[in-house]
């Protein structure tokens, strides 16, 4: 077993989505359909506008503080585009442990539910002599805010993760609709965390309320942008 004392940090890749290299100036003009456009996986249509706008990522660096127990400043994100290094663990003497594979959901989803027994599975091995290289980057937090958001909420704390999530969910529902345009997701959650009154986290009821305050909030900003 692995001590918290010995891990320096947790690295956490994404893709980048479809508008990794898109000029900020496009973001504005983006469409529903781009957005659905993912290189790497097939998935549904929230995950899918999440990781285009790379708040997957701060979502899982909030499943990861508590998960893990470690704090948000230990978990970080890295851009790897080939999607074949799933996540990385640095310890305190510097070496970096790697978890890589094929890029199916089917492998990590198996695993959670045999672990810790590991069982064959459907999906094709990694073939190594297709792997020419492998990349990584830091995420740009000008065009991708919300990873920021992200960890703002876990510095806030209490409801403050609930009240993301919510208003994400909303904002990312009005995008496909057309109700608001791309640039407007990240500026819908910032306001609904900024207008939360901050409370604790301590009953389930509490972050229900927060839930319900967040989703209300934003359906009041999207009418507002509609109008």
């Amino acid at each position: 077993p692995i001590s918290r004392g010995e891990v320096r940090r947790l690295i956490l890749t994404a893709s980048g989505g479809p508008f990794r290299e898109t000029p900020a100036d496009r973001f504005a003009h983006i469409t529903p359909e781009e957005a659905l456009k993912h290189p790497t996986w097939q998935m549904g249509k929230r995950i899918t506008i999440d990781s285009a706008t790379l708040m997957n990522k701060g979502l899982e660096v909030i499943e990861a503080r508590w998960l893990f127990d470690v704090p948000a400043g230990k978990v970080d994100i890295m851009v790897h585009p080939q999607s074949i290094v799933h996540s990385m663990v640095e310890f305190v003497d510097g070496s970096i442990v790697a978890q890589l594979g094929t890029a199916d959901m089917r492998q990590p989803i198996q695993y959670a539910l045999t672990y810790p027994e590991r069982c064959a599975s459907p999906v094709a091995a990694l073939d190594w002599a297709t792997v020419s290289r492998l990349d990584f980057a830091l995420p740009d937090p000008v065009r991708f805010p919300c990873i920021t958001l992200a960890y703002e909420a876990l510095a806030r704390g209490g409801t403050a993760a609930a009240v993301l999530n919510a208003a994400d969910e909303v904002a990312v529902e009005a995008f496909l609709n057309r109700d608001i345009a791309f640039p407007d997701i990240p500026k819908l959650i910032r306001s609904a965390l900024e207008a939360h009154p901050g409370q604790g986290s301590s009953s389930l009821d509490s972050i229900l309320e927060a839930d319900r305050w967040a989703r209300e909030f934003a359906r009041r900003w999207v009418g507002r942008s509609v109008a």
